[in-house]
């Protein structure tokens, strides 16, 4: 049997699997609900680009999309590389935060940990992902099949902040990033994003994907301030500044 998925044919219904309801942490009593499927080793690189392009995210083994019950909201968003022209408070940000040390790494350590629990325990005080042990940050890394690096930022050797980002055939996925809470005055998050366009030239990736996006959402609203950015609507990419122009 085939099933269609954001017009992506699959022929192993088996392979993919709906999450029961829970909480979710965007919008007050909605429910949430997953559609996902596993990472089964390093030949589902391809598959990885295929379900990307498709919406799809990846915590540690697992691919997944929502399928929320009578909410879309949650938008995959990604940046065009090529189109991109940064605004005069994106350059005061990149600018700003050119004293940080930019580290490619794909060692896993006890020091981006404790950032990361660090960062937890400022931005997201409940979410789950507070229970994790070293050993599930390190296979949240090491044990998804698809190459992964760590990208570290030091200032004066102390690090100030970390993303977790796959690098696909043609595009950089910032999976997770995370900062120190006493340097907000960087606005670290941004200057990240900024920090992977520019360097995502050296590697010849054309696309920057970002996650979900949520209209109204004041954590997730500093994603569409970046001029070429796209979102997927009915299963195209389209630019974000054309769309609310309508």
């Amino acid at each position: 049997m085939v099933i269609k998925l954001n017009k992506l044919e699959n022929t192993h219904k088996e392979d993919f699997y709906i999450s029961d309801s829970t909480e979710c942490v965007y919008q007050p009593h909605q429910k949430e609900r997953k559609l996902f499927t596993f990472i089964k080793g390093p030949k589902d690189q391809d598959f990885y680009n295929l379900l990307i392009s498709k919406g799809f995210r990846r915590s540690q083994n697992i691919f997944y999309n929502q399928v929320c019950e009578g909410c879309n909201k949650c938008i995959p968003i990604r940046i065009k590389v090529s189109g991109f022209k940064e605004t005069k408070n994106q350059k005061r940000i990149y600018n700003k935060g050119k004293i940080f040390h930019r580290n490619i790494t794909e060692k896993v350590t006890y020091e981006q940990f404790y950032l990361f629990k660090e960062y937890l325990d400022y931005k997201h005080p409940d979410s789950e992902m507070n229970d994790m042990i070293f050993a599930d940050y390190y296979s949240m890394i090491k044990n998804s099949g698809i190459d992964t690096k760590i990208i570290e930022y030091r200032l004066d050797n102390a690090l100030i902040s970390s993303c977790i980002t796959d690098f696909l055939d043609d595009a950089l996925s910032m999976v997770y990033s995370f900062y120190s809470p006493y340097s907000t005055k960087y606005s670290l998050g941004k200057f990240m994003i900024l920090d992977h366009i520019e360097f995502s030239k050296n590697y010849k990736k054309e696309l920057i994907y970002l996650g979900y996006w949520i209209s109204g959402c004041k954590e997730m609203e500093y994603k569409k301030d970046f001029i070429s950015s796209e979102i997927l609507i009915n299963g195209e990419w389209i630019n974000y500044e054309k769309e609310n122009k309508k």
